[in-house]
């Protein structure tokens, strides 16, 4: 059977019976009888990388080198094998890119176009930020204070004099808020800061009170068990006594033993109160004193808190109200101005009326009505930006007149 065209061993050329001869001299001798028409070749060392120099080992000077050395140092001296039998001239290995190009330098290259492109967004992104932000900073005082600075006409001068006045109120309203905030926290602060110093004073007390009481016990102690020594020694000696010995030491040994069970409740109280003060200090006055102590400090952040508001509150109001007392002055030029402009825009349009009803000749006529429309459009878009009042807009058509 013939080969293949497949990668990979061409298929022995062996019968599918074997006849006489052994299977094992069968094979052999059709192995050596086989032919490959067509497939791939297998090299013998098919580098990808140069080997033997350390190259591979500093991306620099690997990559530094040109696509022609890269080429040759990849395809010379690689061979491969037909049939397992003989050697044939392998098939090359190409690489992209003209002969001529370096690597590392076209990477360097293409890095800084990158490089260049992302600053160029990232500097477009700051600028957009920058923008924004200058957006932002014309609310509040500044801005509406900047809005009466860009006023062109009396109506502009209005209506940044009405914001003006509601921005007023709206910082009048945060001062009443932070005064009130003032107040409320450093009634709480005060009110804290005496129970602050009565849990002190409680603390105090129990401390003396375990001190106390750690004396009472270490008396105490002390003294029974001197006691029980005294009470051993008599009640040894009952057994040698005679009968008023006995009578004598009997009573002494009674009152020793009350002596003693007296102090031992004395001694058990002095360790009960001792505990109870140990336990209240633990788990309550200590608690109590860190909470409050807590509290008195977010107190003070507050009130500084709010001092800050009012205070910074009370500059802007003091700012607007200037630029108030500033332009309601302005205010009144600008109506005043106006007020002249439009009288005599006026008079001009009732004289344009009175000659354009006196001529009969259709080319004056024309030329007075495009004369009057012009003034009249100004006069009505002056109307429009001023606040004046005693005129109204006018038809633009002597005709309609």
């Amino acid at each position: 059977m013939s080969s293949i065209n497949k990668p990979g061993l061409a298929k022995l050329n062996t019968q599918t019976k074997l006849g006489s001869a052994s299977f094992k001299s069968s094979t052999a001798s059709k192995l050596a009888t086989t032919k490959l028409n067509s497939g791939i070749s297998y090299g013998i060392m098919a580098q990808r990388s140069k080997v033997g120099t350390g190259a591979i080992f500093n991306v620099k000077r690997y990559n530094s080198e040109s696509i022609s050395a890269q080429r040759h140092a990849l395809n010379d001296n690689r061979v491969v094998l037909r049939n397992n039998n003989f050697v044939a001239a392998p098939a090359a290995h190409n690489c992209s890119g003209s002969n001529a190009m370096n690597k590392y330098a076209a990477a360097l290259a293409v890095t800084g176009m990158l490089a260049k492109t992302l600053g160029s967004l990232t500097a477009a992104k700051a600028s957009g930020s920058t923008s924004a932000a200058n957006t932002v900073s014309q609310n509040g005082a500044a801005g509406v204070i900047n809005d009466l600075a860009s006023a062109k006409n009396s109506a502009d001068i209005q209506k940044g004099l009405d914001k003006v006045a509601t921005e007023i109120t709206n910082y009048e309203t945060k001062i009443a808020k932070a005064e009130e905030t003032i107040a409320s926290e450093t009634k709480l602060k005060t009110e804290n800061e005496t129970k602050l110093k009565d849990t002190e004073t409680q603390i105090s007390s129990e401390k003396q009170n375990i001190t106390k009481m750690e004396g009472t016990i270490t008396k105490l102690e002390s003294s029974l068990q001197n006691d029980k020594m005294t009470l051993s020694s008599l009640k040894s000696q009952l057994s040698t006594s005679g009968d008023l010995g006995k009578m004598a030491l009997e009573t002494q040994i009674a009152e020793l033993e009350a002596k003693i069970a007296q102090e031992e409740q004395q001694l058990t109280e002095a360790k009960n109160s001792k505990q109870q003060s140990e336990n209240n200090i633990k788990n309550n006055l200590e608690p109590t004193k860190e909470q409050l102590t807590k509290d008195i400090a977010t107190c003070d952040k507050n009130i500084q808190e709010a001092e800050a508001e009012k205070n910074s509150s009370t500059s802007k109001k003091e700012q607007l109200q200037e630029a108030q007392t500033k332009y309601t002055k302005k205010l009144s030029e600008a109506q005043n101005k106006e007020s002249k402009e439009l009288s005599k825009l006026r008079t001009e349009l009732a004289n344009y009326a009175k000659e354009f009803s006196e001529t009969s000749d259709a080319g004056k006529k024309n030329k007075i009505s495009e004369k009057y429309t012009e003034k009249a459009k100004e006069y009505n878009e002056m109307i429009r930006s001023s606040t004046v009042s005693g005129h109204t807009e006018v038809s633009i058509d002597l005709n309609n007149l």
